[in-house]
């Protein structure tokens, strides 16, 4: 007969035979996936690009890197009255063109003054505006269009910043100038013409998408000389992309994604985004990008401002 000590041993080891097989299964110490990495940013928030997006508490972390650039795209008036420790100013007015205004600033000047900014191909760089990110996407994308690898929007920016009480600045850093080698992307843009096309030739694969205001796009706000919108194109505001509460961040990928879904986009659409100076545009293709939506999309940068004061424009209301 076994003696109790023996019947201890036998169950022991039963219970310890049955276990391993389980825990085989579930990827124990020798299983290839021990000591693997986390799970990716896109698993938790959905997103399908999660590092355009820089969230505060990220950044309050980042801020004393050399190879990080902080970009402040608010009024001067704004950033003169504080800013984020070690950010540098960007001029809104220079996201255009001075001679061409419709249009982006050409390459040479947009590197210069890039360059002056200590921004590099190299380095990354983190944008910031009031909040919305309306002129901190505008940015990304001219970035984007010239070739920069790795730039990424504040999720909430300054408005969120400030509201969790972190450190703000008055001081002015020392810039060391760097070259910024600017290469235009012209698949990422388009002008009128290729909109026009796309327009009196309708493809269910292309989608003209309308970024204004439902009342600009019926042509009750007019802001040229005439209102309306381009024929066969949707509209869906570029603010329904954000929280109703304040301080405004990208909503949910879920939530995005339903609604470029209820206005036509698919992941395999073209998206040509206007809206009336090329701004909320931007805005609207970095939310496509952030949730994965569209390929091949295209920002008309001389948007309404441009067709809605042409003459031979066709005009839809």
């Amino acid at each position: 007969m076994f003696r109790r000590s023996q019947w201890r041993l036998f169950a022991a080891a039963f219970v310890l035979a049955l276990a391993l097989p389980i825990a085989a299964a579930c990827g124990g110490d020798d299983d290839d996936t021990a000591g693997s990495t986390p799970e990716p940013a896109d698993a938790v928030t959905g997103y399908a690009e999660p590092d355009l997006l820089a969230e505060t508490d990220w950044l309050a972390n980042q801020l004393n890197r050399t190879d990080l650039v902080v970009v402040d795209i608010r009024k001067k008036e704004a950033y003169d009255a504080g800013h984020i420790p070690g950010a540098v100013w960007y001029d809104q007015a220079a996201l255009k063109d001075p001679d061409e205004k419709l249009y982006v600033i050409r390459e040479s000047l947009f590197a210069e003054k890039a360059g002056a900014l200590g921004i590099e191909n190299q380095k990354e760089v983190v944008i910031y505006d009031d909040g919305t990110g309306l002129w901190a996407t505008r940015l990304w994308w001219v970035l984007d269009y010239y070739g920069h690898p790795k730039v990424r929007v504040v999720n909430g920016g300054f408005a969120k910043w400030e509201k969790e009480d972190r450190q703000v600045t008055k001081e002015v850093p020392t810039v060391q100038p760097a070259t910024f080698v600017a290469r235009a992307n012209p698949d990422v843009i388009c002008a009128l013409d290729y909109v026009k096309e796309k327009a009196e030739n309708p493809d269910p694969n292309v989608v003209i998408l309308d970024a204004r205001t439902q009342a600009e796009y019926a042509g009750a706000d007019v802001r040229a000389a005439r209102g309306g919108h381009v024929p066969n194109a949707v509209n869906l505001d570029w603010q329904l992309s954000l929280t109703e509460s304040d301080p405004k961040v990208w909503k949910p990928a879920e939530q995005l994604r339903a609604q470029f879904e209820k206005a036509g986009i698919t992941k395999d659409s073209q998206v040509i985004v206007y809206c009336q100076t090329g701004v909320r545009a931007a805005h609207s293709l970095f939310t496509l990008r952030l949730v994965g939506l569209g390929q091949g999309n295209r920002l008309y940068d001389g948007s309404w401002a441009e067709w809605g004061n042409a003459k031979d424009t066709p005009i839809q209301q």
